[in-house]
């Protein structure tokens, strides 16, 4: 059920998409088995999160209840579906941020691109110096010793936008 979940013409039946703003709506009243009225149509949908901060919808079938990711369900909506492999990726890096501007398809190497916590450099524990580095295909690359942190995380950010082309331009500029 749960790739059947994620059917274009399901989502479309349940929810409304707001491409300004980002967010879903009920597009019908969502009634429990006792025939109680769970949410109102236009109330909002995703106001759910994970712990991740990912905003959440909640849709029932084959007797469960399955909790889906609202940006795949907003991408779904406005373009039809998701192509097999291919992940939906929130280009400001802001989990909650749903607006179809900020939605872009991407392969799973290039939703690794943009983590924020990533850095391609460390303290060479020999030679004292800093070592800047990159993985390209899963490939750890050299990219030299450099007396500063700042030479080699320069080093590391000119290396990130040309084998990483999908990185956010915010990620590429220096600290």
């Amino acid at each position: 059920m749960v790739n059947d979940a994620y059917a274009p013409e399901l989502l479309r039946s349940l929810f409304r998409y707001d491409e300004e703003t980002g967010r879903l709506f009920h597009a019908v009243d969502r009634t429990g088995a006792n025939k109680r009225i769970y949410a109102k149509a236009g109330n909002l949908a995703d106001t759910a999160r994970d712990s991740a901060g990912y905003r959440r919808v909640s849709v029932r079938g084959d007797g469960k209840c399955h909790m889906l990711y609202a940006h795949r369900v907003a991408f779904i909506i406005a373009n039809g579906g998701i192509p097999a492999g291919m992940q939906i990726d929130h280009i400001n890096a802001v989990r909650d941020d749903n607006r179809l501007i900020n939605l872009r398809i991407v392969t799973p190497q290039e939703n690794q691109h943009n983590y924020r916590k990533a850095k391609g450099y460390s303290r060479h524990a020999r030679s004292g110096k800093w070592e800047a580095y990159i993985r390209v295909d899963g490939v750890r690359h050299h990219l030299g010793l450099f007396a500063t942190e700042a030479a080699a995380r320069a080093a590391y950010l000119k290396a990130k936008a040309r084998y990483h082309p999908s990185t956010p331009a915010d990620l590429l500029q220096a600290a």
